[in-house]
């Protein structure tokens, strides 16, 4: 097994050293969100990592949104490079989107 660090914000996450899979053998991707719709696109803090990482993972990769139910709203804007996730999961369970 890889060997875990603590994050500085207290999670624990593999050391630099662990080895690393490949973005195309990764089956599902937990996506936290500022806010997501209902149709799985996600507002984002800004900063592009998932806008560079979602589009490297394999086509049949579950992109799953992770949020509190009251961040989650009818309807965001998009870009066009925007991933839209496959699932949303909430306080109250994890449902398909249109994604």
């Amino acid at each position: 097994t890889a060997e875990l660090e603590r994050h500085r914000y207290g999670f624990m996450q593999p050391s630099a050293g662990a080895p690393r899979l490949p973005e195309g053998r990764v089956g599902v991707a937990l996506v936290p969100g500022l806010a997501f719709d209902r149709r799985g696109n996600r507002l984002g803090r800004g900063a592009g990592y998932y806008d560079e990482l979602l589009p490297r993972l394999a086509a049949d990769c579950l992109r799953v949104g992770v949020a509190f139910e009251r961040d989650v709203v009818e309807a965001l804007p998009t870009e066009p490079h925007d991933v839209v996730m496959t699932h949303l999961a909430t306080e109250r369970g994890v449902v398909a989107v249109a994604g």
